[in-house]
């Protein structure tokens, strides 16, 4: 086992529970295309918080949008305190204050989060995090190889007539889950997460079942997230298969051994203080999405991939 001392990428938290909702104005059809900054594999993109010009992350894997403490902090910028809300990172939960009533501009857009968590993002020009409150009131075109994104009217497109991967929309966390077919026989619901800059995140076991953890070389790694840090092994994989593509050579993560992780805790708490089991068996982020022009109705969970270069189709 070789010893990775870099993270190799990083994972933003899915919001617990989370009390985040924002008023949107109507769009006729489809926004401009905007240009996309890829950043260690996230998608990040300008925004305005407070009369202040930064950038922010579209993270479809978090329940709830969030900003950044760190930016809020350096910017000396103050907000009405919310309640506080569970944060479930990669590692473990914790829990997190929130702001009432944010002022934003993104898509040249102004809008409100009328209720917002604090979480750290990393550096302070970092403003927020985008998630399910924003991305589901849309169709959502990410075009990976040429790096740019557009917002799209649910009443200007039928998506599920056009989506060609079987998916559906968790009732857990109002993500988006997509099917795989790994080792060409196990099917797996992997939330479609473009906060995170890996290939496939699975659980240990899920790993021992397909045979993967001691048939690869693997790199021990330490991926940070909103709360915590976790050691991972990192390793790639002949191909994994999305609905009618294969992906060659497709990176995967799991837990290194004996690290216990929430993530992949499968009994989850819902809002109501009852526990329901995970839908999702992971993440599935950059390292797979990059070849596809992805289409994504977050709200109710039907997608539509069209390959780049370096997606083939299978037969």
């Amino acid at each position: 086992m070789k010893n990775f001392q870099n993270a190799v990428y990083v994972m933003i938290a899915t919001l617990f529970a989370a009390a985040t909702f924002v008023a949107l104005p109507a769009h006729a059809g489809a926004t401009p295309w905007i240009d996309i900054e890829v950043s260690n594999g996230m998608l990040v993109i300008p925004s305005e918080v407070g009369g202040v010009k930064g950038r922010s992350i579209i993270d479809t894997g978090a329940s709830g949008s969030a900003i950044n403490g760190r930016f809020v902090k350096a910017r000396d910028l103050e907000f009405k305190d919310g309640r506080d809300i569970r944060i479930q990172g990669v590692a473990e939960v914790q829990e997190r204050t929130t702001y009432r009533s944010v002022d934003a501009m993104l898509f040249e857009t102004p809008l409100t989060f009328k209720n917002i968590v604090d979480l750290n993002l990393g550096a302070p020009d970092l403003q927020l995090l985008i998630g399910a409150d924003f991305l589901s009131g849309y169709v959502i075109q990410f075009d990976y190889p040429n790096e740019r994104m557009r917002l799209i009217s649910r009443d200007s497109i039928e998506l599920k007539k056009l989506k060609n991967i079987k998916s559906k929309r968790s009732r857990e966390s109002g993500s988006t889950l997509v099917q795989l077919k790994l080792n060409g026989k196990i099917k797996s619901w992997l939330t479609l997460d473009t906060g995170a800059n890996g290939g496939l995140v699975i659980s240990r076991q899920l790993a021992h079942r397909l045979d993967w953890v001691d048939q690869f070389d693997t790199e021990l790694g330490r991926v940070g997230g909103v709360n915590s840090t976790a050691v991972m092994e990192h390793f790639r994989v002949p191909v994994v298969q999305i609905g009618p593509f294969e992906i060659a050579n497709a990176a995967v993560s799991i837990p290194a051994e004996n690290e216990d992780m929430a993530m992949f805790d499968r009994s989850r708490a819902s809002g109501s203080r009852l526990r329901e089991r995970s839908a999702s068996d992971g993440l599935l982020g950059y390292d797979i999405l990059k070849h596809f022009i992805v289409t994504v109705d977050y709200g109710k969970g039907y997608v539509h991939l069209s390959p780049g270069v370096s997606a083939q189709a299978s037969e």
